[in-house]
């Protein structure tokens, strides 16, 4: 007698031909059952990647709009004005800077040696006060 055994997937030793080997179908279906498992796990990765992106997206912003912002302040004070543009540090981003006379005291009289600077860079905005050196 031959000690081996046919079976559906193949040729088994006769000892475990005793319904120990597994079926094509049900590894097909063990298959299907982890493929869909991985699915959720895919979406959380790819959902995890983006925002991982757009932190880093945020921080550079962040960053240029500090750059942006010791470019003006280094102006002359009596030369700072509105201004806006398109580029940072050779980045291509919208920027916007408004400056005001600042009232620093209360009286409703805006003090000639004190500017409210606001800085907008993309979403990010800034804002401080400039004061005349002396």
């Amino acid at each position: 007698m031959s000690e081996f055994k046919k079976t559906r997937i193949g040729v088994q030793k006769k000892e475990q031909a005793g319904g120990q080997g597994f079926l094509l179908l049900e590894v097909i279906l063990a298959m299907a059952i982890i493929t869909l498992a991985m699915v959720p796990i895919a979406q959380n990765l790819t959902d995890s990647l983006k925002i991982g992106s757009d932190g880093n997206k945020m921080a550079q912003n962040y960053y240029l709009a500090q750059a942006k912002m010791e470019e003006i302040l280094v102006q002359n004070f009596d030369t700072m004005a509105n201004a806006s543009g398109t580029q940072v540090m050779g980045v291509n981003i919208s920027w916007q800077v408004s400056v005001s006379p600042y009232d620093g005291d209360g009286d409703s009289t805006p003090d000639p040696d004190l500017k409210r600077v606001i800085l907008q860079v993309g979403e990010i905005k800034l804002e401080t006060l400039r004061f005349r050196m002396l």
